[in-house]
């Protein structure tokens, strides 16, 4: 991948505007963080080893609606300056960064939270999102998903549309608290790119309670683990 000599690939002074949610959790999205973002997607989308997970549900491994990659955050431009502008700006040191891909609007993931964390009373998740705008949601975390109510559409839920470089940042209590998503936005033809920055006090109680990759089961066979990538 090319560098770009010494250019700033980002934004420090774009507008933040945060929205302070209950149960002392909040998130802050930053309009056209990443500069000349539809290089950016490019760049990222063409460059990366993109493979796919598979979740075991039930006995069965079920392959996820997205892709995933390794990533290096000194890989690229985008990702060495905005790891720079988080620490900064948070006063914290975040692990690392992973990348996902979203092929087309088929793509999605459903609502969840982020409970491998498992210290989620202070958290801070940064998402970077490239490529096609689309609903990013946020429900209560009371609010099961079991009842089958469409991300978006239950009257608690909070949409965001972040895309085209945007910058997301959950914060508090979010990922105890609330769920997040990424519904499926039939008619989208483009690649939406997500990377993503992690950090967790690790203060409070931990959470207990089996994370989205803990693979689910209800035989005796032999354990397995929770989550495996997709070989060809």
């Amino acid at each position: 991948m090319e560098e770009r000599g010494d250019e700033l690939r980002i934004d420090r002074t774009a507008e933040v505007r945060r929205i302070e949610l209950p149960d002392a959790s909040w998130v802050e999205h930053v309009t056209g963080f990443v500069r000349d973002a539809a290089a950016a997607v490019d760049e990222i989308h063409t460059t990366m080893r993109w493979e796919q997970t598979e979740v075991l549900r039930y006995d069965r491994y079920v392959p996820e609606q997205r892709l995933g990659a390794g990533m290096r955050a000194d890989s690229h431009p985008v990702t060495r300056q905005t790891e720079l502008h988080l620490q900064s700006r948070y006063r914290v040191r975040f692990d690392g960064v992973t990348a996902l891909l979203y092929r087309n609007g088929s793509d999605f993931q459903g609502l969840h939270s982020d409970r491998e964390m498992r210290w989620l009373d202070e958290t801070l998740i940064a998402i970077v999102v490239l490529g096609a705008r689309r609903p990013f949601v946020f429900r209560p975390r009371n609010e099961r998903p079991i009842e089958r109510v469409p991300a978006g559409e239950h009257p608690d839920d909070v949409v965001l549309t972040p895309g085209e470089g945007d910058l997301l940042v959950m914060g508090g209590a979010c990922q105890r608290q609330w769920l997040h998503g990424v519904p499926a936005a039939p008619g989208v033809a483009e690649p939406r790119i997500s990377l993503t920055w992690r950090w967790t006090s690790r203060r409070g109680r931990p959470d207990t309670g089996p994370t989205y990759y803990d693979g689910r089961s209800f035989s005796d066979a032999p354990r397995r683990p929770g989550s495996r990538i997709r070989r060809p």
